[in-house]
């Protein structure tokens, strides 16, 4: 027969020594024991009603088909140990830590509140679930392979700082349910040596969010290989399960120790080891922040060299308002301008100027827009930003709505195109004096592709179709002698 103790809902505080010694006196047979740890055995379940407290002095263990249920406080000053083999639920009140020694939580625990109050800090030897408020007060939650689970609804109280955070070197990983978009703080760190507390953010402003979907981040403090000049000794793992179609913003924040080199010259970077990295944003060196905004997807992301004489492969500007200028912005490959959610705005009162470089394809999103009286010229070439001159992102974290995607052309161009946007035909007109008989068109894609390359003789002016193409915007890069210009068209 299964027995229950029950802990009656009343303000009082229990010591689970002498309860459990009385218990030993009278029934061993109720499965409920301290020889010295509290022990609950298959078949008996210990409740704590609202309003009660329970404080355990030694290991409390849940053996294989043990139960609690904590509806009132649970005060551990050693260890949980958790035998039972699938997800256990504890219940729906406080677990708290708050020994004087290191204390460990291990097996498959299922927490609606759990607080860390212990200096010498909670290691965590199994997956573990919050669904209410993980709360650190003081000493550092430790992962080493195990995962810490925020439910959907889950907080974090506490100020957390290096003495009180969650350490997360990988594998394991702290994780955030999200049902729908939305903001989460990861308070994570390492403590590799001095601890070190190193957040990220992410603001989701779109997705879809499949049930039990998560975010997950863990850090590791060491430089990623391959960066080099000026960089971060400290990288972070960020992933997702369940969530697809996103635009999401990311702020990661790291110590002054991390610095190598000049941290003016560090950027935000998306790294891959089989792909070209992706440069987002210049180092925040009063907040020492990088940060990332409208991405696709997620990954790896550290900070390097971003400020120099050879540009990174792949820049990527969102959320940018150009007011003053000349400013300039460079890729040896491609340089990508708003989308996702994004904006990227050349203002003309006052008026803004910048030119964009890249070796390979410039490819202008919709949120782009250059307001009468702006300028922007992006074209293709080896020579690069002398020096790189770009603002920082302006708009907010979260950037759910996009700015019309409209495009301007500078008045000096030596062509232009018309109508723009444009259902599908257009033509291209020389200007000025440029020789007809020696131009070179290109058109790009929406997705950076090589969509025409000819060589033509054209006399002053040529139609060309886009008719049988999908909406978005395409660049169109014309070489006539000495003259090299790339611009934007909108096929509606």
């Amino acid at each position: 027969m299964k027995k229950n103790l029950y802990f009656p809902s009343k303000r009082s505080c229990f010591s689970v020594l002498p309860i459990a010694i009385a218990l030993m006196m009278t029934s061993l047979s109720q499965g409920y024991s301290q020889t010295p740890a509290t022990v609950v055995t298959n078949g008996t379940k210990v409740l704590i009603t609202a309003g009660s407290s329970l404080n355990s002095t030694e290991n409390f263990i849940l053996n294989s088909g043990g139960k609690l249920d904590v509806q009132g406080t649970l005060v551990l000053k050693k260890n949980l140990i958790n035998s039972n083999a699938a997800a256990d639920s504890l219940g729906t009140g406080d677990v708290v830590f708050s020994g004087t020694t290191a204390q460990s939580i291990s097996g498959l625990n299922i927490i609606k509140n759990l607080k860390l109050d212990n200096a010498t800090g909670l290691a965590l030897l199994g997956n573990t679930r919050v669904f209410g408020t993980l709360t650190l007060t003081n000493g550092l939650v430790s992962l080493g392979t195990s995962n810490l689970v925020l439910g959907p609804v889950a907080s974090v109280a506490g100020t957390p700082a290096a003495a009180n955070m969650v350490v997360a070197p990988g594998p394991g990983e702290l994780r955030k349910e999200f049902a729908s978009a939305g903001s989460f703080t990861f308070p994570v760190g390492d403590a590799t040596g001095t601890a070190e507390y190193s957040p990220v953010t992410l603001a989701y402003s779109s997705g879809t969010f499949a049930p039990n979907s998560y975010a997950a981040v863990s850090v590791v403090d060491a430089a990623y290989p391959g960066t080099a000049g000026s960089y971060l000794t400290r990288y972070w793992n960020v992933t997702q399960n369940g969530i697809t179609g996103i635009s999401c913003n990311s702020t990661f924040q790291y110590v002054a120790a991390d610095v190598v080199g000049t941290e003016s010259d560090i950027f935000c970077f998306k790294v891959d080891p089989t792909l070209p990295w992706i440069a987002y944003n210049q180092a925040n060196t009063g907040s020492h922040t990088i940060d990332a905004r409208g991405l696709s997807s997620l990954g790896i992301f550290t900070g390097n060299l971003g400020n120099a004489a050879i540009p990174p492969a792949i820049r990527s500007l969102q959320d940018k308002t150009i007011s003053t200028g000349p400013e300039c912005a460079d890729a040896t490959q491609t340089l990508l301008i708003a989308g996702n959610g994004t904006t990227y705005i050349v203002t003309g009162t006052p008026a803004g100027s910048v030119n964009h470089i890249a070796g390979t394809n410039i490819i202008y999103y919709p949120g782009t827009k250059v307001e009468l009286g702006g300028y922007m010229h992006g074209y293709i070439s080896t020579t690069f930003c002398s020096p790189y001159i770009h603002p920082g992102a302006t708009a907010p974290l979260i950037s759910g709505v996009e700015a019309p995607g409209t495009i301007g052309q500078p008045a000096n161009s030596f062509f232009k195109i018309y109508p723009n946007p444009t259902p599908g035909n257009f033509t291209l007109e020389l200007n000025g004096d440029v020789t007809a008989a020696q131009v070179h068109v290109e058109i790009f894609g929406v997705l950076g592709d090589r969509i025409l390359s000819k060589n033509m003789q054209i006399e002053r002016k040529q139609e060309f179709s886009l008719a049988e193409k999908p909406t978005g915007v395409y660049v169109i890069h014309v070489t006539s002698g000495v003259n090299s210009e790339t611009e934007k068209i909108i096929k509606r």
